[in-house]
């Protein structure tokens, strides 16, 4: 059995693991309670009982993608109550495509809700049962990421094959959910906030159900 140092000098089997679940079911946490509260914002606004004007949601969604990180370091109060607020207007955000789908093709958001959620899961797995490195590759997801914007906005000009970007994008979304995983199973000093955590993990499982959404569409 191997010994793992503490902070007080004593050694004790398997504390790293116990502190490696700890962040995990932390931040699985925070990450179930803001699903279910876009879910619950999304249905609101589908139903037409509350719909915040469409500027004041890009307005609030950009305004708190930026300030999340301060708000955490500010106080646990503050963090909680940004993600809070941050789930909601993402429900707000992605209400309409969620309505959409669900008049012309209802199918399309089952098999893309399925989709992410069976993805997560083998990330997941992937990272906890392997001891790889996906450290290394942040820059290269973030540089992709980068392209698939510009080709993303370059698509309104010139002709782009939707279905191309949506795959590339995906991929990109997959690397950003296992290196995201990686990031809780490291818990790394300055990079353990199960809420912040959470918010990466919460806009992975967003934009992955958003392009499955659009890849198993068929209207």
């Amino acid at each position: 059995m191997q010994l793992q140092q503490t902070p007080n000098g004593i050694s004790a089997p398997g504390l790293f693991t116990y502190t490696e679940r700890n962040l995990l079911s932390r931040t699985l946490g925070w990450l179930g309670l803001s699903l279910g509260i876009t879910a619950a914002s999304s249905y609101l606004w589908t139903t037409d009982t509350l719909r915040l004007p469409f500027l004041l949601i890009i307005i609030a969604w950009f305004g708190l993608a930026f300030a999340m990180r301060p708000i955490a370091k500010a106080s646990n109060e503050m963090a909680i109550l940004g993600i809070c607020a941050f789930a909601f207007v993402g429900g707000q955000l992605i209400a309409p495509a969620i309505m959409l789908k669900l008049q012309v093709d209802p199918g399309a958001v089952t098999n893309a809700l399925t989709g992410t959620v069976i993805i997560f899961m083998v990330c997941a797995g992937i990272v906890w049962m392997t001891t790889y490195n996906f450290g290394a590759w942040a820059k290269w997801l973030f540089g992709a990421l980068f392209v698939g914007i510009i080709l993303m906005i370059a698509s309104f000009f010139i002709p782009i094959s939707m279905l191309a970007l949506n795959l590339f994008l995906g991929g990109v979304f997959v690397g950003l959910t296992l290196f995201d995983f990686w990031r809780v199973k490291q818990d790394r000093i300055n990079d353990n906030n199960s809420i912040l955590l959470a918010v990466s993990l919460y806009l992975d499982f967003l934009n992955l159900f958003l392009i499955l959404l659009r890849i198993f569409s068929k209207k």
